[in-house]
């Protein structure tokens, strides 16, 4: 069974959701799904981006909500860790 969280970003500034993402994946299992709500209309570029920077895997799963208030939907699989190579 995959754990899933949700992180709300619909009030947030699109680069400080992208911080607030990559503190709570942190935290999480690898496997673990990060489900992100975002308004910001730069989210369908650069979620996927950081994601696949760092090591996991974006879908954009489209938006929700009804006008004015829609939003994007993303779920993030936290890849394995990565190890530092000296």
């Amino acid at each position: 069974m995959t754990t899933r969280f949700l992180l709300d970003n619909r009030r947030t500034p699109c680069a400080v959701g992208l911080i607030r993402a990559a503190q709570q994946i942190r935290d999480l299992a690898p496997g673990s799904v990060l489900e992100i709500w975002s308004r910001d209309h730069f989210a369908p570029m650069e979620i996927p981006l950081w994601a696949e920077r760092d090591g996991h895997a974006a879908r954009n799963r489209g938006r929700a909500g009804k006008w004015p208030f829609r939003y994007f939907v993303f779920e993030v699989t936290k890849g394995e860790s990565r190890r530092s190579v000296a």
